[in-house]
């Protein structure tokens, strides 16, 4: 497997979770930087200017919908990707957000899934 780099926003409440992914990305070649709810994402991703954002829909002081309506148009205006993960079952408003440029991932997946996610979202167009 080809060694990625690139810098990742993590947000996730879950330690358990966000460990693991931490180290899976890590192990991928990416520099991931972690953050536990919306309002601490908000100030990382201002601070690091990521490469991807991932990100848990339900977290405490700031869900992760709010938090990609807060960032989506700075993001994805610089062709930074926004995976949302969520153990919900699909919802209707999955789809809005679908529209505006994030990609949905249900909780539980396979880490590999995941890999091949961000490698692909992070692939150049063209």
């Amino acid at each position: 497997m080809t060694t990625r780099t690139g810098t990742i926003v993590l947000i996730d409440d879950d330690v358990a979770l966000q460990t693991v992914l931490e180290m899976a990305l890590t192990n991928e070649g990416f520099t991931v930087c972690t953050a536990n709810d919306g309002e601490q994402a908000l100030q990382l991703i201002a601070d690091v200017q990521p490469d991807l954002v991932i990100s848990d829909i339900m977290m405490p002081n700031m869900d992760g919908v709010e938090m990609f309506q807060r960032i989506k148009e700075h993001l994805q205006d610089d062709g930074i990707p926004i995976i949302i993960m969520t153990a919900l079952n699909r919802k209707p408003w999955f789809d809005d957000l679908e529209i505006d440029g994030a990609v949905i991932l249900q909780k539980p997946f396979q880490i590999d899934y995941l890999l091949n996610l961000v490698n692909v979202s992070l692939e150049p167009l063209g």
